[in-house]
């Protein structure tokens, strides 16, 4: 029980890493406060672990704070934030149109800010805290054909360090995950229907699989809780790409 009575919240629950991670920390016996722009997913999901949902848009500032405020005017204070939501577009840097930068930037970047922002002063007021915030080896050196993916999933990292930096002696820890390519149902039906599918976007991963999402939240939970009591401001990488792959040019 590493989570025993700690007031969790999830942004981004309602399926893959998210869900994985609230099934685990209301394993661990944490008492959840969810989010997900999915309604049917999220109540499953409360339904499921016996945590408490709102549900709304994470890349909207006044939902957020809102949400953040319900959980400790529920619970009276926050002991656990996780921020799960990110999303991709992928293009070339050259070819990527401000819609698609900026969804990116709003989806993986803002949600994961808006949050830590609201949290801050409920965890300062009680004594601190445990902050975790996906990111992805695509923020560490950047990914061919990713590139805004990359630039907000990096300063997601860049984010959690400096919280760790300016928070720390008040009891708030800060870090942030790698998880490598994951098996989420998204990313399996597009492996579907690629060359190679699944075998060969694995083969030059450190541990040549996909990870599973139970592996990213028994990291998560770790991170979460008094265990990893001394480790703030880290990224904690986990089956990387061995060598960076750049996909020839097509010949003109």
């Amino acid at each position: 029980m590493l989570l025993d009575g700690k007031i969790a919240l999830i942004t981004g629950a309602g399926a893959g890493i998210g869900a994985a991670v609230a099934r685990r920390f209301a394993a661990e016996g944490a008492l959840l406060w969810l989010n997900d722009r999915d309604d049917e997913a999220l109540a499953n999901l409360v339904e499921e672990t016996g945590g408490t949902g709102m549900a709304g848009d994470a890349s909207d500032a006044a939902f957020v704070e809102t949400w953040v405020t319900e959980a400790v005017r529920s619970h009276g204070r926050i002991d656990v934030l996780y921020n799960n939501v990110g999303v991709s577009r992928s293009g070339l840097i050259g070819e990527l149109d401000d819609d698609d930068w900026h969804f990116q930037q709003r989806l993986t970047l803002d949600t994961c800010f808006f949050a830590t922002r609201a949290v801050i002063p409920h965890m300062v007021a009680g004594g601190g805290g445990s902050i975790v915030s996906m990111s992805s080896g695509a923020g560490i050196g950047g990914q061919y054909g990713l590139g805004g993916y990359a630039a907000a999933k990096a300063g997601v990292i860049s984010l959690m360090e400096t919280v760790a930096t300016e928070y720390g002696d008040q009891g708030i820890r800060a870090n942030s995950v790698t998880p490598g390519p994951t098996a989420t149902a998204p990313l399996l039906a597009h492996l579907d229907q690629q060359q190679g599918g699944v075998a060969a976007h694995t083969a030059d991963l450190d541990l040549a699989r996909l990870t599973e999402p139970e592996e990213v939240a028994a990291i998560v939970v770790w991170l979460a809780s008094d265990e990893s009591s001394s480790i703030t401001g880290h990224c904690l990488r986990s089956n990387s790409r061995s060598a960076s792959r750049r996909p020839p040019r097509a010949s003109a």
